[in-house]
């Protein structure tokens, strides 16, 4: 998106973009929102499941790589080597952080191009969740199912990881329904 400064990965060959389109959003205004959810440097990284949570979602999703001294002031992500990503064809949205005091760190996201006032809300409502539902319980049931079988049909969100000799799928409780 900005040569090798900010680079978008897809893995799933269904998802579609305008990869101009998607340069042009990273040079509009950027929306940027904070969530209530933080966490304390006491806690530790409490937040592992969050991203696969993101990435689990029936919706378009990348992960952003950044090189963060060539990309600074155009984009923050939370981690620079692999950044949760809600995408349409011409905005994205990536997850953020920022620090509010010594010990203690805010969720948000920062969103670009025509859609991203709609892709911010959206990954917010979803770091609320994870939040509620899933951040201190036991997280997703993962499985393997060779090729030809199907895993079952689940509650709540699943991610199918489908390869030539199985499916791998990552299962979350319903929400409101932690195991």
């Amino acid at each position: 998106m900005h040569g090798d400064d900010v680079v978008l990965i897809l893995d799933d060959t269904t998802t579609e973009v305008n990869p101009d389109a998607l340069a042009a959003a990273l040079h509009s205004p950027r929306r940027e929102a904070w969530s209530p959810v933080t966490i304390t440097m006491q806690e530790g990284p409490s937040f592992e499941s969050l991203h696969l949570w993101l990435a689990s979602q029936p919706r378009p999703f990348g992960t952003l790589v950044v090189d963060r001294e060539r990309a600074a002031g155009l984009v923050d992500p939370q981690d620079r080597f692999f950044c949760p990503t809600l995408l349409t064809a011409d905005s994205f949205a990536y997850l953020a952080m920022r620090k509010l005091d010594d010990t203690t760190w805010q969720f948000g996201v920062h969103g670009f191009g025509p859609d991203a006032d709609t892709l911010t809300a959206d990954m917010l409502d979803l770091i609320t969740v994870w939040e509620h539902d899933h951040r201190h319980h036991p997280g997703p049931t993962i499985t393997v199912h060779p090729t030809g079988t199907h895993p079952p049909t689940p509650d709540g969100p699943q991610l199918l990881v489908t390869r030539r000799h199985a499916t791998t799928a990552v299962t979350w409780p319903a929400p409101g329904n932690p195991r």
